[in-house]
């Protein structure tokens, strides 16, 4: 059945001519070449799809006006397949002739090895690895949470954050009061047909009334986080010792207050569009500020990191956040160079900086926008925050730094970022960053994170701190004319410009206003939670590889440049057996000297024809393969990089990509990962071990309690990890339903062995596409996989996915619009098939923060009693409830940066989510009483953070094990690239997802 034929309003996508193409030139020559030894294949994809590019070839989107992606939406279905067969009927004949007179399957068994020969140690580049090597001595620690116990006795302190709105479900009736005050007010004989269209307004969901109800339900959140950011700042002035009050850093730390509470003023003051301009993108400062993120890029500042739950009270109408705080102290950014954040985002701002002229030259345009933004968006922040007068005048106080008025200055930048000199522009950046840099900003920053950290280093609790600010709607909004009233146009025309509008919506701090047309009471509370070491003894444990059997057929993707070449032909290429993928890794550069530079859309073509030829080339020759060697084959990709993190060559980027793509895809038969090295300088042998530790991350390992009394009893566990990406979908949301987006998924196995010893390995990945529609009711690809497992002997199912908190007031929500997402219980139910025996036990995770306040000595600690985590977050309706922490016990870095430890947060879902779906009582007994399943389950969930170890000196748990598949890095995220029109994206996971389907690969 075809999943995708209800999105009959999306753009068209037609290949042929690009299909056609790709095969005319694979006609022309064989890409493949056998080594002399026949040791090594090459495969050289590289030129083909320079080749290509310099053809000329049509646009596969007949219109792009308002498209945002278009991947697998395609003309004529049948078409597109004929030509992917024919291509890989081509390729198939081209690998057959190369071999000569020698048994293909034989030819591709002796490229295999078998992984245990590669023992050794993890010194020099290569593929040696210490797998015989057993980490002892890891454990965890158990942690409580308790409020009367003395905070000096703390290991760890954690800054809370709860934004409580109330009276929501009052709202509605409020602002329609409101509005009839004003129509008694201004209409004297006309009011009772004003009340009347008022009343169908009101029950009009496209009416102005309803437009207003959704901006504030929208927007108001962000201002909400900001204000807490900055009420943090203010609680922590307050609660400096009386000794420091006189310091500079206390000074600095009240100006930073000052000048936040000035740009908020500033913002609310501006009544035109506020748009700046440079490198042909533009920024709205109104529509960037007004988000709950807006003073991120400041190197010291608050911020939240973590949503921790979310309640709402139907019948009270109040709306409750539990966030994370932490304080950003302008830590050194790894990617460049060991520079401050400061340094680091005076770089971003600075035209004369190699980075910033190198982001500008990018082939991406959306890389490069990116960019442009960050731009403008520190130009704001760091003009408002930072520009001041001369420390060195003769006149100088360290008062005057409390009186410092940025704004007339910055208006007549203002001016200049609103024209279209972008010469004048980056004259006006160099003056900032000139003016910061000698005026000993960066000084003040370091004295005032001086202050922060001897704040946060206190032992003594910090009282509670609660602010009751509301939430107002100015009466300004409301148009004055009696006689435009009395017709129904209630509003000022600002209303239907939601950005406009924000200026009507404030934070209102003085309490019930006799102004404000409506308000909502709120609650900002902060509270200083502190962790103490448990009673019981710590569980120790240890792990080792288990690679029996497994055999490897490593691929190498090898710039044809020094020094990459140079390091490939002595630590690669004499040393294995291997498919070789070398290619120009500058062809994608705007800079590349003596060639012509490709332009949009060759480099859409070059990147199309890599990824269409990469992987049907790799995926013939896994099929190839004998099914024992199939069923425990491990494929490594490396690659060399020549480019360096800040600035990397765009080929390697986007090849480092694709091989994770084609690593995902092929993990649903065979496991497979990739990993880079930076060669730009010799790497050093702590880079290669932790690089090493990551390519074999996803080999089977083995986990063994040193107490046998404390051994599992959970025979299997599957871990299930969902996430989704758009594939194909249109700029506006009136069809949002109908666009195509795909399913991405893992699953892990956990299993206890005869000997008590567990073992944890990736099983498979799964990917389908689904218009949106169906995707969130019955995907047949979950149902699918959760049959295989069952019939595998797996009945209980850990189904993860990342917390689905939302941005919104729930001023507006109606029941249908309640939507779970990947834990609807439509879903869950298809999921469990009528199996009495499966049982699915949803999860939601997302991560936070913690200051340690002495040495910890475990791997990791944890907090499982789910009455203490109500400290954590605690919903009133007891519908979600966490039921797990667990803290990475080491923190990496020098000492004097190490401020944080990781926190992981896992909550379930209880009560009448899922009535009539699956029994309350099989979540509770899992996840949430004191029960003998439950430490089973968060042992090996323990276990599975654990087997996801990447650094080199003590082993630690990954707090994060999900980022394959959820967030920025994930594998969805990672598949999009440009399109043939560079702002619309392509999704190369959902077109090789289509590909497989086609060439017969089962799901």
């Amino acid at each position: 059945m075809n999943e995708l034929r209800e999105a009959d309003n999306l753009i068209p996508v037609d290949y042929s001519d690009l299909l056609q193409h790709i095969f005319n030139k694979l006609l022309e020559k064989n890409m493949f070449k056998i080594s002399s030894d026949r040791l090594r294949l090459l495969i050289n994809i590289d030129e083909i799809a320079g080749s290509v590019a310099k053809a000329k070839v049509e646009n596969p989107i007949s219109d792009t006006r308002f498209v945002r992606s278009a991947t697998i939406n395609f003309a004529n279905e049948e078409k597109f397949a004929k030509k992917i067969r024919e291509i890989k009927d081509c390729l198939e004949q081209s690998l057959k002739s190369s071999i000569e007179e020698e048994n293909l399957v034989n030819f591709i068994e002796g490229l295999t090895t078998n992984l245990e020969s590669f023992q050794g140690k993890a010194t020099q580049l290569g593929l040696s690895y210490p797998f015989n090597e057993s980490y002892t001595g890891l454990q965890t620690q158990e942690l409580i949470l308790d409020s009367d116990k003395n905070g000096s006795d703390s290991l760890l302190k954690f800054a809370k954050l709860t934004i409580t709105v109330k009276n929501t479900q009052q709202f509605s009736s409020e602002l329609q009061e409101g509005i009839e005050n004003h129509i008694a007010d201004f209409c004297e004989t006309d009011a009772q047909d004003a009340y009347e269209i008022l009343e169908s307004q009101v029950n009009q969901e496209s009416s102005d009334f309803n437009l207003l109800q959704k901006l504030a339900d929208t927007e108001t959140l962000g201002k909400l986080k900001r204000e807490a950011i900055i009420v943090y700042l203010e609680h922590i002035a307050q609660n400096i010792d009386s000794k420091d009050r006189n310091t500079k850093g206390f000074i600095y730390l009240k100006d930073l207050i000052r000048r936040l509470r000035l740009i908020e003023e500033y913002l609310d003051e501006q009544t035109d569009d506020f748009e700046v301009y440079y490198a042909g993108v533009t920024v709205n400062y109104k529509d960037i500020f007004a988000r709950g993120e807006a003073f991120d890029d400041l190197p010291i500042i608050p911020t939240i990191e973590g949503n921790l739950g979310e309640s709402r009270d139907k019948e009270t109408g109040e709306v409750q956040f539990t966030l994370g705080l932490k304080l950003q102290l302008n830590g050194k950014v790894q990617k460049d160079e060991g520079k401050t954040s400061f340094e680091y985002n005076l770089n971003i701002i600075n035209p004369s900086n190699s980075e910033h002229q190198a982001k500008l030259a990018d082939p991406d345009i959306q890389s490069r926008e990116s960019f442009a933004r960050k731009v403008l968006i520190r130009v704001f922040l760091y003009f408002f925050v930072f520009t001041c007068d001369d420390s060195n005048a003769e006149n100088y106080h360290l008062d005057d730094e409390l009186n410092y008025d940025p704004r007339p200055k910055f208006e007549q930048v203002l001016i200049k970022l609103k024209g279209n000199n972008d010469d004048e522009k980056r004259g006006i950046f160099r003056g900032i960053v000139r003016g910061l840099n000698e005026r000993g900003v960066l000084e003040k920053v370091e004295t005032l994170r001086r202050l922060l950290i001897k704040f946060i280093d206190k032992k003594g609790r910090l009282p509670v701190c609660n602010e009751n600010p509301f939430i107002s709607i100015s009466r300004e909004i409301l148009n004055k004319d009696s006689d435009s009233i009395s017709t129904g146009d209630f509003f000022q025309e600002d209303l239907r410009q939601s950005k406009k509008i924000l200026k009507y919506i404030y934070i209102d701090k003085t309490g019930v206003n006799i102004n404000a047309l409506c308000q909502l009471p709120v609650n900002i509370k902060i509270e200083d939670i502190r962790y103490f070491q448990g009673e019981s003894a710590p569980q120790k444990f240890q792990l080792k590889y288990d690679i029996e059997g497994v055999n490897v057929l490593p691929v190498f993707w090898m710039p044809k440049t020094n020094p990459c070449w140079r390091y490939y032909q002595r630590y690669f290429e004499p040393k294995y057996k291997h498919i070789l993928l070398a290619y120009d890794n500058q062809c994608l550069n705007q800079d590349k000297e003596n060639q012509e530079s490709f332009n949009s859309e060759q480099k859409f073509v070059y990147r199309f024809t890599w990824i269409l030829l990469s992987y049907l080339c790799l995926y013939i020759l896994l099929e190839e393969c004998k099914e024992y060697t199939q069923k425990l084959l491990f494929m490594p990709m490396v690659r060399l990089h020549q480019g360096t993190s800040e600035n990397p060559f765009h080929a390697e980027k986007f090849l480092a990509n694709l091989s994770k793509l084609l690593c995902h895809l092929f993990s649903q038969k065979y496991r497979c990962n990739s990993q880079g090295f930076r060669v730009h300088k010799p790497p050093s042998s702590f880079n290669i071990r932790n690089g090493l530790n990551s390519l074999y991350s996803v080999l089977p390992k083995k986990f063994r309690l040193t107490d046998n009394s404390k051994f599992p009893k959970l025979q299997k566990l599957a871990i299930i990890i969902v996430s989704s990406r758009e594939s194909d979908g249109k700029r506006d949301n009136k069809n949002s339903q109908d666009r195509i987006v795909t399913l991405i998924g893992e699953v892990i196995g956990v299993e206890r062995l005869a000997d008590g010893s567990i073992k944890i390995q990736p099983l498979i990945t799964f990917d389908n596409n689904y218009s949106l529609r169906n995707m969130y009711r019955e995907p047949p690809i979950l149902t699918e996989t959760v049959n295989d497992l069952y019939s595998e002997g797996y009945q209980d199912f850990l189904y993860v996915a990342q917390a689905t908190y939302t941005s919104t007031l729930h001023i507006t929500q109606k029941e249908e619009d309640e939507e779970l997402y990947f834990m609807s219980p439509t879903i869950i139910k298809a999921m469990k098939q009528g199996q009495k025996n499966i049982k699915i036990y949803p999860v939601f995770y997302d991560k936070y923060y913690v200051h340690s306040l002495k040495n910890m000595n475990a791997s990791s600690l944890y907090i499982q009693d789910t009455r203490q985590l109500t400290n954590i977050s605690e919903d009133s309706s007891q519908k979600a409830v966490v039921f797990f922490n667990l803290f990475n016990g080491i923190s990496v870095g020098k000492k004097e940066e190490r401020n944080y430890n990781g926190v992981i947060s896992y909550s379930t879902l209880l009560g009448s989510f899922y009535s009539n779906v699956m029994d309350d009582a099989d979540i509770r007994e899992a996840l949430v009483l004191d029960s003998q399943l439950k430490n089973d389950i968060l042992q090996y969930l323990t276990f599975f953070h654990f087997s996801r170890f990447e650094r080199q000196s003590k082993v630690s748990l990954k707090l994060d094990p999900y980022e394959n598949i959820i967030g920025d890095e994930g594998i969805g995220a990672l598949s999009i690239f440009p399109h043939i029109t560079e702002k619309i994206n392509f999704n190369g996971l959902a077109f090789l997802t289509e590909v497989t389907k086609i060439v017969d690969v089962p799901f």
